[in-house]
């Protein structure tokens, strides 16, 4: 009987001691993958946060807060605007990828009936404009209280382009491709009544419904019906110049700015407050890290406490593993000396009992495998699929196209990785029974028979 067949009956007649090896490695193997996958979640999640649309800071004009005669709070902005130039200075200051800005206006239609709010007339019939670069960018787009459900957001190559509600929609059975003429309007207040400042029209523009949006939200508060949140349309920015509301390359609302690495938004901010062509007095500038801070603080811990998980599972295993091994080798001290009288040699020995625990171990490491892929997917969704709906979808704010978000796994490691932890794995095994083995070929085989009397 050779070797190979010597190992073969040895890993049949013994199947409680080839039990407990396959356990010990297949357990060591799927807590070692576990805990390098989640390391690697960490980092890979971490940098592809601080790569993408990490953080934004947003400069718009300050409000005066006042009380009428009335007694009612009056909000009055000031009547200044940023310029294009400005614009093109502040991109200068820093890594900042996106600018969005953003003007307000109001319109009316003779194709759309508006949600009813309060007071409804028709002479009040009317929605608010949001007119911007990036629809994908507007905060409740990224907040995702608001989502798009059908067609394309609005980019800054689209002219006459306009996003509505899925509830304006239905109420006016419009749907992606539908033409609408739309008119200025102003919203006003007389004698207790909605009404419209502009009573006589003289602009007009056509525009294409290019998206439906649904609202994630309910506002149960009581609004006018240009208040009412189903009633906002977001358009192109041209919509609002073509109704003489805004003029080109001037922006009397907000104006966004993305950057790429949410550590340097400070820094980026504090350069653009040194620019003098921004009168501060009348601006404020707010940030928005998107939560990364508490998100880095996160990956940050996690990464720590999996780092010493791994270092101690490394350490246990590897001692336990040897341990074992030992122990096993010495059991089978009897059956090389008896094997050693017999005349087999050492070599063949020693080859078998490599063969018997490496067959074993082999088994062990491509069922931890298949296991651990099972297992990595549910972790990596629970533990960093909600981490990954703070990345921007660059796709959409520059083509438009809605694409729905794949949630990757970053605790899948690629095959060198995987395969690096199993040769470990091996040599460890390897080593730890070629030591033990020597230790019983070194004895003749009278003394192996006699040390087990």
């Amino acid at each position: 009987m050779n070797f190979v067949q010597r190992a073969m009956f040895y890993i049949s007649r013994k199947k409680g001691k080839t039990v407990s090896l396959f356990l010990l490695v297949f357990i060591v193997a799927v807590f070692l993958i576990l805990c390098f996958g989640v390391l690697n979640a960490s980092e890979s999640l971490g940098g592809n946060i601080r790569t993408s649309l990490g953080a934004a800071f947003y400069i718009r004009a300050k409000t005066e807060v006042s009380m009428n005669e009335k007694g009612e709070a009056e909000v009055k902005e000031n009547s200044v605007h940023i310029t294009g130039k400005e614009i093109d200075e502040i991109m200068q200051t820093g890594e900042i990828k996106y600018y969005n800005p953003v003007n307000y206006g109001f319109a009316k239609s003779d194709g759309i009936q508006f949600i009813p709010g309060n007071k409804h007339t028709e002479e009040s019939n009317m929605g608010k404009v949001t007119a911007l670069r990036f629809s994908a960018l507007a905060p409740n787009f990224t907040d995702e209280t608001t989502v798009l459900v059908e067609g394309e957001h609005i980019t800054e190559t689209d002219s006459g382009k306009i996003l509505i509600s899925e509830q304006l929609a239905s109420a006016n059975h419009l749907s992606v491709g539908d033409t609408l003429t739309l008119t200025h309007a102003k919203l006003g207040e007389a004698d207790g009544a909605y009404i419209d400042e502009i009573p006589v029209k003289t602009a007009y523009t056509q525009v294409k419904v290019s998206g439906i949006y649904k609202l994630n939200i309910e506002d149960t508060s009581i609004k006018p019906t240009a208040g009412v949140v189903d009633n906002e349309i977001y358009a192109s920015l041209d919509v609002l110049n073509e109704l003489q509301e805004s003029d080109t390359g001037i922006y009397t609302g907000e104006v966004d700015f993305y950057v790429t690495d949410p550590d340097k938004l400070e820094n980026i901010t504090h350069n653009v407050q040194l620019l003098q062509s921004i009168d501060w007095k009348t601006h404020f500038i707010r940030t928005n890290d998107f939560k990364y801070s508490k998100i880095a603080e996160k990956l940050s811990s996690v990464g720590d406490l999996v780092k010493m998980l791994f270092v101690f599972v490394s350490v246990v295993s590897t001692a336990f593993m040897t341990l074992l091994l030992t122990m096993r080798m010495r059991s089978r001290m009897q059956e090389a000396g008896i094997l050693l009288s017999v005349g087999v040699p050492k070599g063949q020995i020693m080859a078998g009992f490599l063969l018997e625990v490496l067959s074993v171990t082999l088994i062990a490491l491509i069922l931890s495998y298949i296991a651990s892929l099972c297992v990595t997917d549910f972790l990596g969704r629970s533990l960093f699929g909600e981490l990954q709906l703070n990345l921007l979808n660059e796709e959409t704010i520059t083509t438009g196209m809605q694409n729905s978000i794949q949630i990757e796994n970053y605790m899948k490691l690629n095959s060198i990785e995987t395969l690096f932890i199993y040769f470990c794995q091996l040599v460890i095994i390897a080593v730890s029974t070629f030591v033990s083995s020597i230790m019983i070929m070194r004895l003749k085989p009278k003394e192996i028979l006699s040390k087990m009397c």
